[in-house]
């Protein structure tokens, strides 16, 4: 495997290399292409430093699931099959993702099907995953402690989520100009960042817990577990007693 050699010979990628010579000087977008079997055709540093490898060519022709977590590697490979089979980008998927130290973090993740312009068939996927900035303190640290605020009332009220009305007036905004905050600082929308927040107490609570999933459905503002267990599934690629049980395998 030649990375983007193979990729330059079919005549409808041209822009591929350029592309990760760009992404290169992004620390916190990772960029890919893969062919239709799911394996790396190209990367960028980030992507590299963050599986811990120090050669780009550690990763081309392998899979996610020759480096990754298995419950992480499950969810990037059915989604890369979707997107080839199906024709149609993932676009802002909020997801969870592998940083340099092996811990995890949330990034918003678009593939996107690339078609040879020879055969007019999908021959690769060309994908981005950007990190979430989720940080109260983050938030404050760049001038906006309003919405840092805003953060730590969602954080309070998992049981009882505020609307977007009620942040917006926390922040002495109108709701357009909230959101429009919200989507510019964190690249999500007041609703992704809403369920964002309480998706993360719900891992903390399966990996330092013994709580059952019917009561950290109710301890993070879900209606029932199985509603639950469809958005933690929706958003992480696994049901959350699967997450439960990799997590104590790991320990």
């Amino acid at each position: 495997m030649k990375g983007l050699t193979a990729l330059l010979e079919t005549g409808g990628l041209s822009l591929a290399l350029p592309l990760e010579r760009v992404f290169d000087d992004l620390p916190n977008v990772v960029f890919f292409i893969k062919d239709r079997e799911g394996r790396y055709l190209a990367v960028n540093r980030a992507l590299m430093e963050r599986c811990a490898f120090s050669d780009k060519s550690r990763l081309l022709g392998k899979r996610p699931s020759d480096f990754y977590p298995s419950e992480l590697a499950v969810h990037y490979e059915r989604q890369d099959r979707r997107v080839l089979q199906g024709g149609k980008p993932v676009l802002d998927q909020l997801e969870l993702h592998l940083y340099p130290n092996r811990s995890r973090g949330w990034c918003l993740t678009s593939k996107y099907p690339v078609v040879d312009q020879k055969t007019q068939r999908i021959s690769a996927i060309m994908g981005i995953s950007r990190d979430v900035e989720d940080s109260a303190r983050r938030a404050a640290d760049r001038g906006m402690p309003k919405l840092a605020r805003a953060i730590e009332l969602l954080q309070s009220r998992l049981q009882n989520p505020p609307e977007i009305a009620e942040l917006a007036e926390l922040c002495e905004l109108s709701t357009v100009r909230f959101s429009r905050l919200v989507e510019r600082v964190f690249h999500l929308t007041p609703r992704q960042l809403a369920m964002k927040v309480r998706l993360d107490e719900a891992l903390h609570l399966l990996s330092s817990t013994d709580s059952s999933l019917a009561e950290i459905a109710m301890d993070t503002g879900f209606c029932d577990q199985s509603a639950f267990t469809r958005h933690f599934r929706r958003m992480t690629g696994v049901p959350p007693g699967t997450f439960r049980q990799q997590k104590e395998r790991a320990h």
